[in-house]
């Protein structure tokens, strides 16, 4: 943290290198792994819209199930998210994923952000 004087503004700085946790190893689990993905690089970029997205689980035949929130239920662009923007990523990084798979009721509009 630090505090530096800008003429007649003070402004605040905060570092936290860690905010976003540390990384798991090579060797942890799946699910640990996409978490922390999640966390780090997924949410971040869906908080722009004010969304998230939850991991619900890993089933067996390596399906990843999902759980939007916030600007993203209900989002009329969420299947575009999904597809092009959350899948692609989490494919790139994790190859062995089989499907990713959405389970939020997209009926629930109040916070969506289109």
């Amino acid at each position: 943290m630090a505090l530096k004087d800008e003429g007649s503004a003070k402004k605040l700085t905060i570092t936290a290198p860690n905010a976003k946790g540390e990384a798991p190893k090579d060797d942890a689990p799946l699910e640990e792994k996409i978490k922390y993905t999640i966390a780090a690089e997924v949410n971040p970029q869906l908080a722009s819209h004010g969304g998230f997205v939850d991991l619900v689980e890993i089933t067996g035949d390596k399906d990843v199930i999902l759980n939007f929130g916030g600007g993203c239920q209900g989002c009329s662009s969420v299947k575009v998210t999904l597809k092009s923007g959350v899948e692609t990523q989490l494919k790139s990084i994790y190859p062995e994923i089989r499907n990713i798979l959405d389970v939020t009721d997209h009926t629930q509009k109040e916070n969506a952000y289109m």
